[in-house]
């Protein structure tokens, strides 16, 4: 199938024969290889180069029919490069929510005719749902037909302003791309990191394959390795391109990036473990030394100041085996340990550790647990709790700063 001939049709002031599709490489990260590739539109400037011709569909000014038709062209070109390329790899199509608004359930669906006109295997397209408008029955309606016929659909920009649950609930896509913004706000730390790690064991929950793309740096690219990414792309490569590459275009400098993000996150990884070694110890040492009949004064005896910053203790306190709280918290203040009675009576047996304490005590006696990583109300700062029994009726609980969730993040 060739690419329709429309050099005779104008979008705004330029001829169809001035747009080209150019092809961004998707890499899959566990082979290294070039997976795919996104389908976009470019336009020859007037010095002869071709630039992004994004903003012509999102010009107001422009007629519908005229962004439907050269959106319609540039797919079927897509197409067209899909099918006499000897590469076997996926191409991903834009799609917006308001073209499938236009259609009507008795319409043929324009992408299936296409796919079906062109010869390419309909598990070779992946139809991405951009941004945010639509109606979702629409999508819903849509989506499904496209997996009905064997094609894979992507939620865009997944992250970005109101939340997208909703379409991840009711598309079932099978693949997500982050937000690119996000993306990047997220490799500075903080708050954006453990929300894009969240989104991204999300929708690995409900079975999607992660896209990071915007990936332009080192340290991004050590990011998308710690969000689960399945697929990467980005500058760190290539910019969109009028051809394909050889599949293993990528592959060498793919190996060398992910040899040094072992390196690093094993440094990282074997700093945390010394460190909950260290925090296991006293927390042994201090149960050898504790009076069961008046543990917290125990511990507040035992534990010196300094030893309990030098560890990134924040405060402890006493539950009993059921979850109830019965001290003070013990917090530990700049010169001295401060008791806070806000907590005491509140029970906790609902967190995740707590049922994994009462397993463990159970196979083995004097067994610390440690929680997940979660961000202090407090402090702000990333902290675990260690939890142990310190007598079938008592549980002694820390939590202690950790920094062992992102690469390069406190």
């Amino acid at each position: 199938m060739g690419a329709a001939n429309h050099d005779e049709h104008r979008v705004g002031d330029y001829p169809f024969c001035d747009f080209k599709t150019h092809y961004q490489p998707i890499v899959e990260l566990s082979s290294g290889e070039i997976a795919g590739y996104e389908a976009l539109a470019r336009r020859k400037d007037a010095d002869g180069t071709f630039v992004t011709a994004g903003d012509l569909f999102f010009d107001d000014q422009l007629p519908r029919e005229e962004k439907l038709l050269l959106d319609r062209h540039l797919r079927s070109m897509a197409l067209h490069q899909t099918k006499r390329s000897n590469h076997s790899g996926f191409i991903t199509l834009n799609i917006s929510p308001d073209w499938i608004d236009g259609l009507t359930q008795d319409h043929n669906i324009p992408t299936l005719e296409m796919v079906k006109r062109s010869g390419v295997d309909p598990s070779r397209i992946i139809v991405e749902i951009t941004e945010h408008g639509g109606s979702l029955d629409n999508l819903k309606r849509l989506t499904k037909a496209y997996q009905r016929a064997g094609l894979k659909v992507a939620i865009d920009d997944f992250g970005a302003g109101a939340s997208q649950i909703d379409r991840v609930v009711e598309l079932e896509p099978d693949f997500i791309k982050l937000d690119m913004g996000l993306f990047k706000a997220a490799v500075q730390g903080g708050y954006a990191a453990d929300v894009v790690l969240s989104i991204v064991s999300l929708a690995q929950r409900a079975g999607c394959k992660i896209i990071c793309e915007g990936v332009e740096t080192e340290d991004e690219f050590y990011f998308a390795i710690e969000c689960g990414a399945d697929f990467i792309q980005g500058w760190l490569f290539d910019p969109a391109l009028p051809e394909w590459l050889p599949p293993q275009s990528y592959l060498k400098h793919i190996n060398s990036m992910k040899g040094g993000y072992l390196q690093q996150k094993s440094r990282v990884l074997e700093s945390c473990a010394r460190h909950n070694q260290e925090v296991a110890q006293t927390l042994l040492g201090l149960c050898r030394r504790i009076d069961p009949a008046d543990a917290l004064s125990s511990i507040v005896e035992n534990l010196a100041i300094h030893e309990a910053h030098r560890l990134g203790v924040l405060q402890f306190f006493l539950c009993d085996r059921e979850g109830n709280q019965i001290s003070d918290n013990v917090v530990v203040a700049k010169v001295c340990l401060q008791l806070n009675d806000k907590f005491r009576g509140y029970n906790w047996s609902h967190r995740p550790y707590f049922p994994l304490l009462h397993a463990m005590n159970h196979v083995e006696r004097n067994h610390i647990v440690v929680s997940e990583p979660y961000r202090d109300f407090g402090s702000g700062k990333l902290c675990k709790t260690h939890g142990i029994f310190l007598s079938d009726e008592c549980v002694l609980l820390i939590d202690v700063l950790t920094n062992d969730v992102v690469l390069f993040q406190s």
